[in-house]
Parts: structure tokens; C-alpha cells; sequence
């Protein structure tokens, strides 16, 4: 009897499980909506110079920003020194932040790259 029990109710339960033999009705077409764009809203700054020493100017790199593309070997090139990197392909540097040190980037070439801080 308690087997007879258990059939029907798992018979009952799969019935109520199973999909219905009549079809679901049809939806109504749906009418796209008119698109309107989200404003866009800039996203706010992750940081600023005034307060990443990376991009302060703490080592006077925008004295020396003309000499970019110029010889390595000009007279306004400040020589290498404590507080001066020249920085040629393949040298290696330590990877320590000094905000008063000027590195220079040169190429190949001995043209100036760049100058930044570091």
C-alpha cells in the first residue's frame, strides 16, 4: 500500500512537472521603444599632478623639455650624476622612485626621447 502511495504521488508530481499539451497563447508583438542615449557622464580623474608624484613636475623636467630630439651630446644635457639618469636602450635601472631625479631617455640614435621625473 505505502508503495501504491509513493507511485501516485510521483506520478501527480511528473504530471505537474511536464508541459502542457495545448499550446501557450501567442504574445503581442512588442513595438520597440524609441532608443534615448544615457547621458554620458565623464569619469572622474584616477589622478591628479598635485597629487601624483609621477607626474609633478619635483625634478625640473619642464626646463629641459626642448632638448627632446636633440643630441644626447648637447651642451644642454645635463650630465649623469645622483640626481641625473641618462637611459640609453638596454641599460638597466633600478625600479626605485626618487621624485628629484631627472631621467633623460635617449635611443638608439643618441637623440633624446623624453624627460621624466623618477
Amino acid at each position: 500500500m505505502k508503495n501504491t502511495f509513493l507511485a501516485v504521488v510521483a506520478g501527480v508530481a511528473l504530471m505537474a512537472c511536464s508541459p502542457s499539451s495545448e499550446p501557450a497563447p501567442a504574445a503581442a508583438p512588442v513595438e520597440p521603444a524609441a532608443a534615448t542615449p544615457a547621458p554620458i557622464e565623464p569619469a572622474p580623474p584616477t589622478t591628479t599632478p598635485a597629487t601624483d608624484p609621477a607626474l609633478a613636475d619635483t625634478c625640473n623636467m619642464a626646463q629641459y623639455a626642448a632638448l627632446i630630439g636633440k643630441p644626447a651630446t648637447d651642451a644642454g644635457v645635463p650630465p649623469a650624476s645622483a640626481t641625473v639618469r641618462i637611459i640609453k636602450p638596454g641599460d638597466q635601472v633600478t625600479m626605485d622612485f626618487s621624485p628629484t631625479r631627472l631621467n633623460v631617455d635617449v635611443d638608439a640614435a643618441g637623440i633624446v626621447t623624453g624627460v621624466r621625473c623618477g
